[in-house]
């Protein structure tokens, strides 16, 4: 669970996207910006009600109180930081002594965008919801296979939403997960309705601070030669599609280095002073490069790195190794550029 997981879901992605073609030039651009083509106008930031949410401090919206009402004794651990997620470990006990676990729970907290009907809740965690009203706010809730436990997503203005998981421990594989998913929904309401969010800066140099969908974008339709459809994963992850099956992504994430996140055997090597390392899955049908590159200092835990995953897939190649490589020292240039 963690970095890893996160990666797998946002990088080995079957895609399906929609949305306007986009080429802004590789330039930083304010998150949710969009630039008016036949002008050639400045960006305009989207206004949010996190404020910057790629800055939002993610743990806050599991707090310790929102467990109190469901098992006299409780201790909840944070367990991974990372870009736009927060995990945690719960343990649920009664008073006897010594005290007797009655639940163990995975949860986990994440900030997500293009979030706004059940259609996207299935599409990004294949979780079946229904809405409700809650606290004056639509909660989208579900609960999938063991592991995937049980969700629930809280919609935020433009499309933003704060989306709370509880997944059974492998100590209590049969405890019901969905009243933590409810109870972390709870507490993630009362932080919303108090209005007072806590934001953690990005350190200096990090990738962190890039709205990667429109920065990338011109890197991207020259790795693809042609025009490319932009659909963030996240705030800190981007896929781009161009044609039918052919597409690059982009994802930042936190990771040791080398990374424990690996596909098939990666080989080392560099990308400007980076260090890197690139692995190949191919068929006779399509061919697909991962490129990992670590940037920076991470800014959640002094042993690991700022990680930049790309991943290139092209139809009809056999292998497309050279280009991968190319377009992840595209992006770190880019990157680099907007510091």
């Amino acid at each position: 669970m963690g970095t890893k997981t996160v990666i797998t879901a946002l990088v080995c992605v079957a895609l399906t996207v929609t949305g306007c073609a986009t080429q802004i030039a590789g330039v930083a651009q304010p998150l949710g910006a969009s630039q008016d083509q036949s002008t050639g106008g400045g960006a305009t930031a989207t206004t949010s009600e996190l404020g910057d949410p790629r800055t939002v401090d993610v743990c806050q919206f599991a707090p310790q109180d929102a467990f109190k009402a469901m098992a006299p004794k409780f201790k909840l651990d944070t367990s991974l930081s990372d870009y736009g997620s927060c995990y945690y470990s719960l343990i649920l006990a009664d008073t006897a002594t010594p005290p007797k676990v009655t639940g163990g729970f995975l949860l986990s907290v994440q900030t997500e965008t293009s979030m706004a009907s059940p259609d996207d809740y299935l599409k990004r965690f294949q979780v079946t919801v229904t809405a409700k009203q809650q606290d004056g706010r639509t909660v989208f809730a579900g609960k999938g296979q063991k592991d995937t436990g049980c969700l629930r997503g809280i919609t935020l203005s433009g499309g933003q939403a704060i989306v709370l998981e509880a997944k059974n421990s492998s100590s209590f594989p049969d405890a019901d997960p969905c009243p933590t998913a409810d109870a972390m929904a709870a507490g993630a309401l009362a932080v919303l309705k108090s209005g007072n969010l806590k934001h953690n800066p990005f350190p200096a140099g990090s990738a962190g601070d890039v709205d990667i969908c429109p920065t990338l974008s011109a890197a991207a339709t020259k790795a693809l030669g042609g025009t490319v459809t932009a659909t963030p994963a996240g705030f800190y992850g981007c896929n781009f599609v161009s044609g039918t099956h052919n597409f690059v992504s982009v994802l930042l994430s936190s990771d040791d280095w080398p990374p424990q996140f690996k596909i098939g055997t990666p080989t080392a090597f560099q990308v400007g002073s980076r260090p890197a390392q690139v692995s190949g899955v191919s068929n006779e049908k399509l061919a697909s490069s991962y490129v990992q590159v670590q940037y920076t200092k991470s800014p959640f835990t002094n042993d690991e790195f700022e990680v930049v995953t790309v991943n290139m897939t092209v139809t009809g190649k056999a292998d497309v190794t050279p280009q991968a490589k190319q377009f992840a020292t595209d992006v770190i240039s880019v990157l680099d550029g907007h510091h």
